[in-house]
């Protein structure tokens, strides 16, 4: 154990925050997705212009405008994420299994005279929750390099005392020195056992955590048949949990550093409000034409992280002690996009519908502030400046179509297309998100049930530490595969 020195407690806290909080986040929360009910998943978030389902809410809240009943929904989520890796030609794959609640809602339906009402035909008012978004994952990945992560906390090490290396890089380099990880050298620099030869790599990923939206009102209500109006003003809950476990065993048995073990622990919690607002129109019975818009989220957030390291020598584990494992812990504000969708949907007599959206968002347009009255505020200038620089705006495809087998049985489909965020000269090339999806619904009269199939797919670059460092990179192939069960009644 190396002696520590800190000079200012606080110091710790705040300039860690500066490393937690970038553009990453900014777009973590400002990117969510169709979900809901197991029709909505069904059909891909296609449908928003054909309405009647309580999953509008988080698109077109107008879409509930539709619903000439009462209506209870409960729905359960089966997730599995499932990921193949490559680190330098070696593969690797993980999964797990996940449970979660991806609706709950439910909408009193009221019947108006027209006569008396203006031409209003109904009102609907309804609360309830939809989950947007799964950040599940399981990831691990492992192989052969000629380079350590040690080699970054030297990087960022050189030109700092051992007296100071604790305050200035206590998630990094500094558990490096003090578990003799890496070594000082005259004029403040340092070196490591491992300068040659190759490395044995291998990391573990787990995210955990989501986006769910809680529609505290809603309020729809129908015009002559024609037109379709709603509101809904929405609570979001944003979760965001995630692991690591980097270890690195050095080939040469000769060295007396043999092997070390670097862990990272991030939570976050997120908070906010946000109010959206949707018409639809149906010229005949048989079209409706959707426009729907929604407010930026205010997120009032808060991060918790820790790292730790152990390292094994010819002499024996060497490790922190509890008391000087650094913590970080930082409260600001996530301002995401505003966001704007328009939607078409036809029904075609009594063989189905059909229906697509278009929604569009700038990710330029997210920003990260400090809280007013933050006891270390930072002004996020460069990690705003970063958002406008690497991000731009996008347009999100869903379709969708649901197929009338008999009058209670129903059967969907759909894809959607979620754009890159990236410019192309940010230097980031992550592929577009795609979805399938699929299910059917099956109408008892006052219950329904609904199950729905959905599968997304991504591809991640992802940097363990300085991408110019060999070894630091791995490439993930991300499936995740959904399926949903909605219970139902109309009354």
């Amino acid at each position: 154990m190396r002696v520590k020195l800190f000079l200012v407690g606080s110091f710790l806290l705040s300039f860690g925050a500066v490393f937690s909080q970038n553009e990453d986040d900014a777009l973590r929360y400002s990117l969510s997705f169709f979900g809901g009910t197991a029709r909505n998943s069904a059909t891909a978030g296609g449908l928003t212009a054909l309405g009647g389902d309580f999953a509008n809410a988080s698109q077109n809240p107008a879409g509930l405008g539709r619903l000439t009943k009462s209506n209870f929904s409960f729905t359960q989520n089966l997730e599995i994420p499932y990921a193949t890796t490559n680190f330098y030609g070696s593969a690797n794959s993980d999964f797990r299994v996940t449970y979660n609640l991806s609706n709950i809602s439910y909408v009193k339906a009221y019947t108006l005279d027209p006569d008396k009402f203006n031409g209003w035909r109904s009102l609907q008012m309804g609360l309830g929750m939809n989950r947007k978004r799964s950040y599940n994952d399981s990831i691990t990945y492992s192989g052969i390099a000629d380079s350590s992560i040690l080699h970054s906390f030297i990087r960022e090490a050189n030109g700092i005392s051992t007296t100071f290396i604790y305050d200035a890089l206590p998630f990094t380099a500094g558990l490096a020195y003090d578990t003799y990880a890496i070594d000082p050298l005259p004029d403040n620099t340092y070196t490591t056992q491992f300068s040659n030869g190759t490395a044995f790599h291998e990391r573990r990923l787990k995210r955990k955590g989501g986006i769910t939206e809680f529609s505290l009102l809603t309020l729809s209500g129908n015009y002559a048949n024609k037109l379709l109006l709603g509101g809904s003003v929405n609570f979001v809950y944003a979760k965001y949990s995630e692991t690591f476990r980097h270890k690195e065993t050095y080939q040469d048995t000769s060295l007396w550093l043999n092997e070390i073990e670097y862990t990272g622990q991030l939570d976050i919690k997120g908070r906010g409000l946000n109010l959206r607002l949707g018409a639809i129109y149906m010229p005949t019975e048989q079209l409706r034409f959707g426009l729907a818009v929604e407010t930026p989220t205010a997120l009032w957030m808060n991060d918790y992280w820790t790292n730790n390291m152990t390292s094994q020598t010819k002499d024996g584990e060497k490790y922190v002690l509890a008391e000087y494992v650094p913590t970080g812990a930082y409260d600001y504000k996530i301002r995401t996009p505003f966001k704007a969708n328009v939607s078409a949907a036809a029904v075609v007599n009594d063989l189905g519908s059909v229906g697509v959206e278009v929604e569009y968002i700038d990710y330029r347009m997210a920003k990260i502030m400090s809280k007013k009255f933050s006891d270390s505020p930072y002004s996020f200038a460069a990690e705003n400046t970063q958002i406008d620089n690497i991000y731009k705006s996008c347009v999100n495809i869903k379709f969708g179509i649901e197929g009338r087998i008999n009058k209670q049985l129903y059967a969907r489909g759909g894809f959607a297309y979620y754009g890159t965020p990236y410019k192309a000269a940010s230097g980031n090339s992550q592929d577009p998100m795609l979805f399938i999806t699929g299910g059917a619904g099956y109408n008892f009269g006052t219950l329904y049930i609904d199950m729905a199939y959905v599968l997304m797919s991504r591809k991640e670059e992802y940097y363990a530490y300085d991408p110019t460092i060999n070894g630091s990179h791995a490439t993930f192939y991300n499936r995740n595969s959904q399926v949903l069960l909605t219970i139902g009644a109309r009354f």
